[in-house]
């Protein structure tokens, strides 16, 4: 951070002499969780990975069915008739774990995936604005103040939700 500020003294200071410099800042995570570019990518993840979440659902379900009946059913059955219950129990509880681990781990790659098509293109929009509008030095860092006349979060969102219709 101290290296930033030195560096942003440097670059005002020598631009001071020859001219102003122009500086922006730009929230990136409100861009990309509020987009619609975001919101239409997660519902797509959503729905492409739906039947598998319903195939968990009902795996689940089955388990505890099979608890259910195997506790009400435990004083009739023998002990070899219980031993069969149990593993078969936590033989589906097993599968249940490995889908559902899975899933997570399908699920996790399909959204970085989409993320870094939208960070792609929150990057080539940022870009082109600060072309277009001039900037010199654009920032979507973690920072502690920025002034409303630095902040063209808005001026980016206005962008992407126009190239999204």
């Amino acid at each position: 951070m101290k290296q930033l500020l030195i560096l942003l003294t440097l670059l005002l200071a020598g631009q001071s002499q020859a001219k102003i410099l122009k500086i922006g800042y730009i929230n990136v995570d409100h861009l990309v969780t509020s987009s619609a570019q975001f919101i239409q990518a997660n519902q797509i993840v959503i729905k492409e990975f739906q039947p598998q979440q319903d195939e968990l659902i009902t795996l689940a379900n089955k388990i505890n069915s099979l608890v259910k009946e195997f506790k009400q059913d435990k004083g009739t059955l023998s002990k070899l008739e219980i031993k069969s219950e149990i593993k078969k129990i936590t033989d589906l509880e097993q599968q249940l774990k490995g889908q559902a681990s899975s899933l997570k781990k399908q699920l996790a790659l399909r959204n970085t995936q989409e993320l870094s098509k939208i960070q792609d293109l929150i990057n080539q929009t940022i870009k082109a604005i600060a072309i277009e509008k001039k900037f010199d030095l654009i920032l979507y860092q973690e920072v502690a103040y920025v002034s409303k006349e630095l902040n063209i979060t808005p001026l980016i969102a206005e962008q992407l939700r126009l190239q999204f219709e």
